[in-house]
């Protein structure tokens, strides 16, 4: 029996965002009991929730949102459990025991996820190293994901992991539910909204153990 994991947090009035982004509005604009029919206006960020950052997010005049391939999206990835490092960034002695090379996919599990349940930004949280950024880009990893609106440590001068990362053409996801999710290898299958040209997209995340 195949089990399957929902890692994509809803989407709501009031769920926290990143400083500055746009809050989520979902506003019903008609009703079954008096149009006849249900239907809702919906405005928010395109980094919104869980979400996949597209190249051209920090790298002028690169690809945008609809040109990731789907390769990159759907297939074998590792989660890895970091919940019990006691420093702020992810560093390369952190997931160099990890068997990876080109084409695999990380997920950063790293209790991060108890803020995004909240509606207070926090100050710090655990993100990934520049060094750690270099090495997985060095070992060709096509995919990392972690359990926070940001994988860069908020206001860090010139975005230098978001850079190296999508300079290298890797996928970014953020924003991930990891909380109910053991260590260990999965299928899985990430699709962002497919928004022409756009920087970033709200995307649905799950992944199978078989």
């Amino acid at each position: 029996m195949k089990k399957i994991y929902d890692i994509s947090m809803p989407l709501y009035s009031g769920m926290l965002v990143w400083p500055g982004d746009p809050g989520v509005s979902i506003e019903t604009t008609a009703k079954v009991e008096k149009d006849g029919v249900a239907q809702s206006r919906l405005s928010f960020g395109s980094h919104t929730g869980t979400h996949i950052d597209a190249p051209k997010h920090f790298v002028a005049g690169a690809t945008g949102i609809d040109q990731i391939p789907l390769e990159k999206l759907i297939g074998e990835c590792v989660v890895v459990d970091l919940t019990g490092i006691d420093h702020k960034e992810i560093v390369v002695s952190d997931i160099s025991h990890i068997k990876i090379g080109k084409g695999s996919r990380i997920l950063f599990k790293t209790g991060n996820y108890k803020y995004l349940q909240g509606n207070i930004f926090p100050d710090s949280y655990i993100s990934l190293s520049l060094e750690a950024a270099e090495y997985v880009v060095e070992k060709g990893v096509w995919l990392v994901g972690i359990d926070f609106l940001g994988i860069e440590k908020r206001k860090n001068p010139g975005h230098p992991v978001h850079t190296t990362l999508l300079k290298a053409g890797m996928v970014n996801v953020e924003g991930l539910d990891l909380s109910k999710v053991p260590a260990g290898t999965y299928h899985l299958v990430c699709l962002p909204i497919k928004l022409k040209d756009c920087d970033g997209a709200p995307a649905r995340a799950i992944l199978i153990k078989s």
